[in-house]
């Protein structure tokens, strides 16, 4: 009889979590799902959690996740915002939640970064920092370069730094620099950052002459890993994969607090945003769930 009563609370629940949508989702239920489940959890707002639009998959305990925006938005998910997503480049890749832009250029683009001129984030973080990732997922943030690297192992992705600077008459200028292979390497290689070429109305801020970052590792005011006798992130304040850092001002760095640098672009964008997508196909693996 304890049983048979325990089985039937059981299917009620299932039963209950089955009828949920994103929209329906108690902020209590999804915050406490989120927290238990997802690597960087910390980066959803508590209030904010219902928000992301596969909860019900979380709620469910899927087996599988999609890998990345674009695998979602071939599933049929066409609305920007927050979701939860696995990469697959080793195993016990942990879920993470993302900031997914479906409506720029086809959609399906995963976004790393943004940094607003007004940022509340000091960007003056430590290793540990960097690497877990920090900010709101919502706004201004750092995904983590421990889960960039798991994202850009999977396969072939290209990269778009999206910038905006306002005129003289303030009307929002948009450039773009994009990179048609874009990888960060593991721990145990600092986090090295390897780019492919370079196309886009923006400049190149990144595999020039004058800041040449690819094969660079990454560094921090407390890990200093670039080609200078000076730490560069602790003299810039941010940090960054850099070569060297002789000038007063960076070349091309995207995580200072007030000071978004791209030349020959903009010395001091009001906004930018770093996002990744896959670049080759490949088929659904077997057992992936579709939106209905």
């Amino acid at each position: 009889m304890i049983f048979h009563n325990m089985l039937l609370v059981l299917s009620v629940v299932i039963l209950s979590a089955q009828s949920l949508t994103s929209s329906a989702v108690p902020e209590g239920v999804a915050f406490r799902a989120l927290q238990a489940k997802v690597g960087n959890a910390k980066m959803v707002p508590e209030g904010e959690a219902n928000k992301i639009l596969n909860m019900r998959d979380l709620l469910l305990k899927k087996a599988r996740y999609a890998k990345d925006c674009n695998e979602l938005l071939r599933l049929g998910f066409k609305q920007s915002g927050l979701y939860v997503i696995q990469p697959e480049p080793v195993v016990g890749t942990p879920m993470i939640v993302v900031n997914c832009e479906m409506e720029y250029d086809c959609g399906g683009w995963t976004l790393l970064e943004k940094n607003s001129r007004q940022s509340p984030l000091t960007w003056n973080e430590t290793w540990s920092t960097y690497e877990f990732g920090f900010g709101n997922v919502l706004a201004d943030h750092y995904l983590g370069n421990r889960y960039i690297h798991y994202l850009t192992s999977q396969m072939w992705y290209k990269a778009r730094v999206v910038l905006d600077q306002p005129n003289k008459a303030n009307k929002i200028i948009r450039r773009y620099a994009e990179y048609d292979m874009f990888r960060v390497g593991s721990l145990g290689t600092g986090y090295k950052l390897y780019l492919g070429s370079f196309n886009g109305n923006g400049g190149d801020g990144m595999t020039v002459f004058n800041n040449l970052v690819d094969n660079m590792p990454f560094s921090t005011r407390d890990r200093d890993s670039d080609q200078d006798s000076a730490n560069c992130a602790l003299k810039y304040g941010g940090g960054w994969w850099f070569n060297t850092c002789a000038s007063d001002t960076p070349y091309a760095m995207l995580t200072q607090k007030e000071s978004i640098n791209w030349q020959p672009f903009c010395e001091n964008c009001s906004q930018v945003q770093v996002m990744v997508r896959s670049v080759n196909m490949h088929c659904p693996r077997r057992g992936m769930m579709t939106r209905h």
